[in-house]
């Protein structure tokens, strides 16, 4: 297998190499034609040449120009060496033709043949622009280029308004909260399996040892034990001062010692809950106050400017997006810990249950 993979790569490299020295030997398209004419073999010079020759642009061919600046407001911000890119969209294949801004954010791509063209504008921290600009003969194509930032974590943090405070708590409460309850729910599990600690405790009381029953809960710890052993050491103490074993007497000590211990479970759940249900809320509150931002940049300065209202139209919508991010994962955390919880309370219910008559059926066959 591994001399099969070694050829196949051999092969591989050679197909590339043979395709990489193809393509230089490959004679270069012919130039594009004015539209409405046939594009002559007689004039079939090198297109790249063509459009990367700068300087004064001929008579037959035009230009395109333009500025480069972010969508700052009031005003934009220039942007400079931004890379222009301009490729034929007619003749696939031919070599681009790249320019870069200057620090005033123009450029200028001249000597272009007439026809459609592809400009992409590109800078490091800002999202791409791609449009398509038409080249006439002896014509200047001006296009001007909005560049926006590319969004973070961070700049949508920013862009959510006053709200994004709330929502920040929430995230960071509620990220803690998991944790906790987590580790929490971890650490009151018994240290044996419940199985094992249920056949134990059963062996001991069949055996009339209370006391090794007892030493079992203290070694398992955890609330399931702590409640079992409140039901033995009531036992044992009915059997020290020789009294009669009441069913009733023993699931009593049992649900005494389970309202202490079943309250360590919930500790907490209601944070979770209060997380889940609070984020959605505030993520509306923060689409309201946005949606009001955007209605009074109309109020003030009408519809002409739609750069006017992205702002607040992206934090209504951002403010949303973020408080239901924050919600849903809380919410399952949440509804996972319950069911951990009530699989656990009905456990230590079961198992109460099962030792109260063990305990009662060792009491009358002693009696």
């Amino acid at each position: 297998m591994k001399k099969l993979g070694f050829g196949l790569l051999i092969v591989l490299f050679s197909l590339a190499y043979v395709y990489a020295f193809a393509q230089e030997e490959a004679p270069a398209p012919p130039e594009m034609s004015a539209p409405g004419e046939e594009m002559g073999a007689t004039e079939g010079s090198d297109m790249s040449a063509d459009m990367s020759s700068g300087g004064v642009t001929a008579p037959d061919r035009g230009l395109i120009k333009g500025k480069v600046t972010d969508t700052a407001t009031p005003k934009p911000n220039n942007i400079p060496e931004a890379m222009i890119t301009v490729t034929s969209e007619l003749l696939l294949g031919t070599e681009a033709v790249t320019a870069t801004a200057d620090s005033a954010g123009n450029y200028e791509v001249p000597n272009l043949a007439p026809g459609e063209y592809v400009v992409k504008v590109e800078k490091t921290g800002y999202d791409e622009s791609v449009d398509y600009v038409t080249v006439t003969p002896g014509g200047e194509a001006f296009h001007d280029v909005r560049l926006y930032k590319t969004d973070t974590l961070i700049t949508y943090f920013w862009k959510t308004g006053p709200i994004r405070w709330p929502l920040l708590l929430c995230s960071i409460i509620g990220l803690t909260y998991i944790i906790e309850r987590g580790i929490a729910l971890f650490r009151l599990r018994p240290r044996m399996k419940v199985e094992q600690l249920v056949s134990r405790i059963t062996d001991a009381l069949r055996s009339d040892n209370i006391m090794e029953a007892v030493s079992i809960c203290e070694e398992a710890g955890g609330p399931l034990a702590n409640v079992l052993k409140a039901g033995l050491l009531l036992y044992s103490q009915r059997m020290i001062e020789e009294k009669a074993v009441a069913k009733d007497d023993i699931a009593e000590a049992i649900d005494e010692a389970a309202m202490l211990e079943v309250p360590l479970y919930e500790r907490n759940m209601v944070v979770l809950a209060t997380i889940y249900q609070v984020s959605p809320l505030f993520g509306l509150l923060g689409t309201v106050t946005g949606m009001v931002k955007a209605f009074t940049a109309i109020a003030l300065k009408g519809t002409g400017d739609p750069q006017l209202l992205a702002g607040g139209i992206s934090e209504a919508l951002l403010t949303t997006v973020i408080g239901l991010a924050i919600a849903i994962p809380v919410m399952i955390a949440y509804q996972y810990y319950m069911s951990v919880i009530d699989r656990r309370i009905l456990e230590i219910e079961q198992i109460s249950t099962e030792i109260v008559n063990t305990l009662v059926t060792t009491g009358s066959r002693s009696s």
